[in-house]
């Protein structure tokens, strides 16, 4: 009975292990979510960056939309994913109680959540923009677009505002 009971402690820290590592959801549904933009100095391109930790999205297209709603897609576009190294640790502590008693224990980390963790994917987009003249006039009304694709449903539009011109 007692080895039952260790085998279940042994599953129950597992499975809490691996919920530690996983990735909140962010405020459009895609966990680990981040749209970062910029327009390059002394270029007609802003390059936009999305990064995101989830195995069941995908970065289908990334545009620059113009206030009269004119997208102008990216036509260079380049998704790498980013996995995080752990490596396993020992610590030593000491610990004394006022019985006089001290006592010292060696210990081996190992970090189980670090084996469920989604590796981070990062889009990275160049796209022209061709107006500068009005992008400068109306900065502010033009927008971002990341069309988000999901394994289990259909493709989200995320919006976010152009970043200003330089």
């Amino acid at each position: 009975m007692r080895v039952w009971r260790i085998i279940a402690l042994g599953i129950l820290a597992t499975t809490l292990a691996g919920c530690a590592g996983m990735a909140p959801v962010g405020r459009d549904g895609v966990p680990g979510l981040a749209v970062v933009s910029r327009t390059l100095a002394g270029s007609d391109y802003v390059e936009i960056e999305v990064v995101h930790r989830s195995l069941n999205h995908r970065v289908e297209q990334v545009a620059l939309v113009a206030p009269d709603g004119a997208r102008f897609p990216s036509r260079d576009m380049r998704t790498e994913s980013v996995r995080r190294t752990y490596r396993p640790g020992t610590s030593i502590g000491i610990s004394g109680g006022s019985g006089g008693h001290l006592g010292v224990g060696v210990g081996f980390l190992f970090p189980l959540g670090a084996l469920f963790r989604n590796p981070t994917y990062r889009t990275r987009a160049l796209v022209r923009v061709p107006d500068k003249a009005s992008y400068r006039q109306q900065n502010k009304a033009w927008r971002i677009s990341v069309v988000m694709g999901y394994r289990y449903g259909k493709p989200k539009t995320i919006l976010r505002p152009a970043p200003a011109p330089r």
